[in-house]
């Protein structure tokens, strides 16, 4: 019979590398979006533009502050 507590902080180290990977990767997402806005030219085009990015960064920081609770949770759990 073999001992399987052994085998679970090895079992969780994968889950625990992909979230940091994947909050890591929305949070710089988030800000490399912030420093691609084009100028569109027409203002009321520009705002709708620039809303919209803002709108995406926001939910992509959002995403990986869920992902650092879910990451912090998991250490806590092991």
């Amino acid at each position: 019979m073999t001992d399987r507590t052994s085998d679970a902080p090895r079992a969780a180290d994968p889950p625990r590398a992909a979230l940091a990977r994947a909050r890591s990767a929305t949070r710089e997402v988030a800000d490399d979006l912030l420093t691609h806005l084009p100028d569109v030219g027409d203002p009321a085009t520009q705002r709708l533009l620039d809303a919209w990015v803002e709108q995406a960064a926001d939910t992509l920081r959002a995403v990986s502050e869920a992902l650092e609770e879910r990451l912090l949770g998991a250490g806590r759990s092991t």
